[in-house]
C-alpha cells in the first residue's frame, strides 16, 4: 500500500485512503491428503485428526466478502463420521469411522503420538494424560454432531 512518501521514513499519512501499489502472493505450506499441513511439528490432532485443520477461512456471505480471508481465524472441518455418511456428502476423506474404527483405537494412536513427541524433547510427558483427555473430549465431539 501506498500512504505517500514520507509514510515509512516519518510515519506521515500523505495519501488517504492508501493507492495499491502492488500485490504479492499468499503462500500456503503442502498438504496432506486430509488438507493438513504437512511441515513442522505435527501435534497429536493433526498427526492423529478428526478434521482438517486450516489456518485461514474465509468470510462468509452474511459477514463480508467471500473471496476475502478473515484475519487470524483458522477452521476446523471434521471429517464425517460413517462411511455411509461421506459418501452421502462425497467426502473424498475418510471418515471416523473408517480411520479408527473405535473411540480406544484413537486415543491410543493419540497416546503413542504424544509418547513420540515427548521423546523427542516437543513436550512434556507430564502432558500425555491431558492432550488424551483433550483428544477424547474432542471424539465426543465430533461424534456427537
Amino acid at each position: 500500500m501506498d500512504y505517500g512518501k514520507d509514510f515509512l521514513s516519518k510515519g506521515i499519512v500523505a495519501q488517504e485512503p492508501p493507492k495499491v501499489a502492488s500485490s504479492y502472493p499468499m503462500l500456503v505450506p503442502q498438504v496432506d491428503s486430509d488438507g493438513n499441513d504437512v511441515p513442522g511439528i505435527r501435534m497429536p490432532e493433526i498427526a492423529v485428526p478428526l478434521a482438517t485443520y486450516l489456518g485461514w477461512n474465509f468470510f462468509n456471505d452474511r459477514s463480508g466478502p467471500t473471496t476475502e480471508l478473515v484475519a487470524l481465524t483458522g477452521s476446523f472441518v471434521p471429517f464425517a463420521r460413517t462411511k455411509a455418511e461421506r459418501e452421502l456428502a462425497k467426502d473424498p476423506r475418510p471418515s471416523i469411522e473408517e480411520r479408527y474404527g473405535s473411540k480406544n483405537m484413537y486415543l491410543d494412536l493419540i497416546r503413542n503420538s504424544a509418547t513420540e513427541l515427548a521423546g523427542e524433547g516437543y513436550i512434556f510427558t507430564e502432558d500425555i494424560p491431558r492432550i488424551v483427555q483433550q483428544a477424547g473430549a474432542r471424539w465426543d465431539w465430533v461424534n456427537s454432531r
